[in-house]
């Protein structure tokens, strides 16, 4: 993990204990959206290769 990553999770844990649940439910939210993109860039990327073999 690098240093900036590091920095990122420190923030979000001094913050979280200070959120309104909506704000946490959110967060929580705009997080599992970016894992979801993440995965559908990295099965396209994959379905591309094949199709260049």
């Amino acid at each position: 993990m690098s240093e900036k990553e590091k920095k990122i999770l420190e923030t979000i844990a001094t913050a979280i204990p200070k959120m309104s649940e909506f704000d946490k439910g959110y967060l929580l939210g705009m997080g599992e959206a970016m894992v979801s993109k993440k995965k559908e860039a990295r099965a396209e990327e994959k379905e591309e290769l094949k199709e260049e073999v």
